[in-house]
């Protein structure tokens, strides 16, 4: 199970900029490098020769004067489960900044070559299950996806482009396809996502249990509902699977909710899995869909987080590339603080950080700091070199 140091979180709730801390500390006569305090606040190693009870003291009071309260004061060298509840900030209609995404920019050839890279670390990097990066929330998100197949249920897995959606289906089919051979999955073959009418819904599930072609619509929904219950009778479970569902007309998402329906006495036949960007949340939540939103169960693609310096280490692994030789402890901290945006919480609230921390703009962020360090000849990535990227 991930565990995290408590001082991380507080250093993310206050915004602290480890930079001002070193100097805060430099300025009371201790000499303590940011490499020093990112290995302290992230996993809570000290230098074997330093003073730890004046250090100890001296961020306790840099922090109590950011606004810590004491309580977090208290506990601020103890370590909790990543899954643990935490106190929620009030937010009143939070409204993030309208700031444009990265600009995506290619791995230069003399950055692999600088830095000895065999191949891109974040390109066509996925050829097995080990090379999926999981944490916590990730194999939540795949249980999920199992249980709506398993229970019938309907399932809509939301999230930011670039989350790792597609990842995670890939993952989920994989899994079926080694260990859950008796779910059989559904997918519509429509390119465009757009023109999923209930025709193609009814070919893809005639597809998928080998249905003879019906000459009517009435004799092929028939034949649907027959097969359906008699594959569910031999042990077979069922799961029809949509990606970029937020492009899914209103009509389409009814049609499913009334397969969903088909029932073998009180077992239901078949599960519904919409996997979709943000705009799904809100078109779900529309009057039109009331009945099916009410019976579909929401799950979110979270941000990488404090887990970030996590995924650059095993994105690099994965070409067999130590990502310490590359990075130093300051710089992926410096990575982390570059996936937040700003989010205005309202009249009088002020701004709080928005955790824009996904793979993909990871990746983004990674391939910058590579090409401009070997550009400069900079013989590893540093947080001066995250700052101008």
């Amino acid at each position: 199970m991930d565990q995290h140091t408590k001082i991380s979180r507080v250093f993310l709730k206050h915004n602290v900029r480890q930079a001002h801390l070193v100097s805060y500390l430099n300025k009371a006569g201790i000499v303590f490098s940011p490499a020093s305090l990112s290995r302290v606040k992230r996993a809570g190693l000290w230098p074997k020769h330093c003073d730890k009870t004046r250090i100890k003291q001296l961020i306790e009071t840099f922090l109590a004067e950011l606004g810590a309260s004491q309580s977090e004061l208290d506990d601020l060298w103890g370590w909790y489960d990543a899954t643990e509840d935490q106190p929620a900030e009030p937010e009143i209609n939070p409204e993030p900044e309208d700031k444009d995404d990265l600009e995506p920019e290619m791995l230069s050839g003399h950055a692999k070559q600088f830095f000895k890279l065999r191949t891109h670390p974040f390109e066509n990097e996925i050829f097995s299950e080990t090379d999926v990066f999981l944490i916590d929330s990730y194999r939540l998100v795949l249980e999920e996806m199992l249980s709506a197949a398993s229970a019938g249920s309907m399932t809509a897995l939301i999230g930011e482009c670039g989350a790792g959606k597609t990842i995670m289906r890939r993952a989920f089919i994989h899994r079926v396809q080694q260990d859950n051979q008796e779910i059989i999955v559904i997918e519509p073959a429509r390119l465009d996502v757009k023109k999923v009418t209930a025709e193609s819904l009814s070919l893809s599930i005639c597809r998928a249990l080998s249905i003879p072609n019906k000459h009517s619509a009435e004799d092929r929904d028939a034949a649907i509902e027959e097969a359906l219950i008699k594959s569910a009778n031999n042990g077979h479970l069922h799961l029809i699977v949509i990606e970029e569902a937020h492009l899914l007309t209103t009509d389409v998402i009814k049609l499913l909710k009334r397969i969903w329906e088909l029932t073998s006495g009180f077992k239901r036949v078949i599960g519904i899995l919409l996997i979709g960007q943000t705009e799904l949340v809100k078109k779900l939540s529309s009057q039109d869909l009331r009945e099916f939103t009410w019976r579909c169960s929401q799950i979110e693609m979270k941000p990488l987080g404090l887990n970030t310096a996590q995924y650059i280490r095993h994105k690099f692994s994965c070409i067999g590339v130590d990502a310490d030789s590359i990075f130093t402890e300051d710089a992926f901290d410096s990575i982390y603080e570059h996936c937040k945006g700003r989010v205005k919480r309202g009249l009088g609230l002020g701004e709080g950080n928005l955790d824009k921390s996904y793979p993909l703009r990871v990746n983004h962020i990674v391939v910058k700091c590579l090409n401009l360090a070997a550009q400069v000849a900079e013989p590893k990535v540093t947080a001066q070199i995250v700052e101008k990227v």
